[in-house]
């Protein structure tokens, strides 16, 4: 990492490059020779101004797979203007909504939106002890937002979110609306539920010990009512959710996950509405070196990494992973998001 000074003024440079070699094609699960590479450069400003302001901007740019005429492409662009109190923020940054909403267990009406390449604008301000954010989002600078053929530019600018969050006494609560819009969807953040008009409730405590949640979202498609209880017994953190949905014919979704972390150990095992299930275990080999092994989506993908720190910000990993039912279409098996099949990885931390 590398961080240049003028006055008040900071530009912070830093990144991570990795290269490797996998032997399996992830989107048919055939063998293949497949090396990789991928390199990323992260600049970032920010100038402390007069009356407790503080101006910031960030970029990041990408580099990937080796081939030395691509284009290299900027992402994550973000310009702010904050105070201890409030703040404005342009680029990509989160919608309102989805900034101040947390999920209570697997709710199926709570898909707020996620920034997927538009510009937000979000304004953020502390009133009476409550911090209220309200976005606009606006994708007219997208080629073709809704993926449509032929290509359709995108035209809005109007799709609105709010998320309030503040304490009340004992209790947290968290607030959160948006209108309904058609922007841009994708395969990791967005579902077509995310343009429905949305609204949410959640409120959450301490008690003997627990944290206890509820939360009740609802839109078009109905309403989902759930409440989640966390407890923690030492080393062991025991996680257990139920919610209830109001759509006709939609199961009830409950959810239990136990993660026990002592020493070089750590283990999660997770249940998904007894549909799914999964196991991971981590442990510390010591000198730098931690094996992963773990079982996902019901068993059906199964993954064991050993990586080594090389010290520097270098680091070194060896992983074998298999998605037997070939639905992990962005290549990220299990936990650790390792590539299907075999792969070598040398990666360093700038």
């Amino acid at each position: 990492m590398m961080t240049a000074g003028i006055a008040a003024a900071e530009v912070t440079f830093s990144g991570t490059a990795k290269f490797g070699y996998n032997d399996t094609d992830h989107a048919s699960g055939a063998s293949a020779s497949e090396p990789f590479s991928d390199m990323d450069l992260n600049i970032a400003f920010s100038k402390e101004l007069d009356n407790g302001y503080t101006a910031a901007a960030s970029v990041e740019l990408d580099y990937a797979d080796g081939n030395q005429g691509n284009d290299i492409s900027a992402s994550d662009a973000l310009i702010s203007l904050t105070n201890a109190d409030s703040g404005i923020h342009y680029g990509d940054t989160k919608h309102a909504a989805q900034n101040a909403w947390s999920s209570v267990g697997s709710m199926d009406n709570d898909a707020f939106r996620a920034a997927d390449g538009e510009m937000v604008t979000r304004a953020d301000m502390t009133l009476g002890g409550a911090k209220v954010s309200v976005s606009l989002g606006d994708d007219t600078n997208l080629a073709n937002p809704t993926n449509a053929t032929p290509a359709v530019p995108g035209n809005e600018t109007d799709y609105i979110s709010l998320g309030v969050t503040g304490t009340a006494g004992a209790l947290t609560y968290a607030l959160a609306a948006q209108n309904a819009n058609t922007a841009w969807l994708d395969n990791d953040d967005n579902s077509t539920a995310s343009q429905l008009s949305t609204t949410g409730v959640r409120v959450s405590t301490t008690w003997g010990g627990a944290t206890v949640a509820l939360g009740h979202p609802t839109n078009n498609n109905g309403g989902s009512t759930g409440v989640e209880v966390s407890y923690p017994m030492g080393a062991l953190t025991t996680t257990a959710s139920y919610v209830a949905e109001d759509a006709t014919g939609a199961k009830a979704n409950w959810d239990v996950k136990v993660v026990y972390a002592e020493g070089a150990m750590g283990l999660t095992v997770a249940t998904d509405e007894s549909d799914d299930w999964n196991v991971d275990v981590s442990y510390d080999m010591g000198n730098g070196m931690n094996l992963f092994i773990g079982a996902d989506d019901g068993g059906k993908d199964t993954y064991a990494g050993l990586s080594y720190d090389l010290g520097g910000g270098a680091s070194l990993l060896a992983s074998y992973a298999d998605d037997s039912d070939n639905d992990d279409s962005d290549d990220e098996v299990g936990a650790k998001d390792y590539k299907e099949g075999m792969t070598f990885e040398l990666s360093f931390a700038f």
